[in-house]
């Protein structure tokens, strides 16, 4: 039973890294387009590292030793990083870019079973949609 459910496990891991590599070459091949609203979850995110680093105490683990400033500066951007790459991972840029090109999308007004841009032709029952 324990093999079974392994094998599930395992199968799994492997497709949702297969679905993480497509979004993330859908992301690159996009050029890095992002929505506006994911840039101000970004910056939002960005305010809370910093927020995060001002009330940290002199003392922390983070200020002792050398590369103090580049230690920082990876704890801030941990932040906004989390919040692009789970963006991406989970296909959220994948669908609003879908979105954003496709403003003119309408359901075919003679079948109702197709979504159609605007002037284009049902794929579905091959009637031209008016503008």
């Amino acid at each position: 039973m324990w093999d079974w459910l392994k094998a599930a496990d395992t199968i799994h891991a492997v497709l949702t890294v297969l679905a993480a590599i497509g979004f993330f070459h859908f992301w690159i091949r996009t050029r890095f387009w992002f929505p506006r609203y994911v840039h101000w979850l970004g910056g939002f995110a960005l305010a809370l590292g910093l927020a995060c680093l001002a009330i940290l105490p002199p003392d922390a683990t983070i200020n002792q030793g050398g590369w103090g400033g580049l230690k920082k500066a990876a704890f801030v951007l941990v932040f906004p990083g989390v919040v692009y790459f789970f963006f991406v991972f989970y296909g959220g840029q994948h669908a609003a870019y879908k979105h954003a090109r496709q403003p003119n999308l309408v359901a075919c007004p003679y079948c109702r079973d197709a979504y159609v841009i605007r002037g284009d032709k049902c794929s579905n029952c091959g009637q031209e949609v008016a503008q």
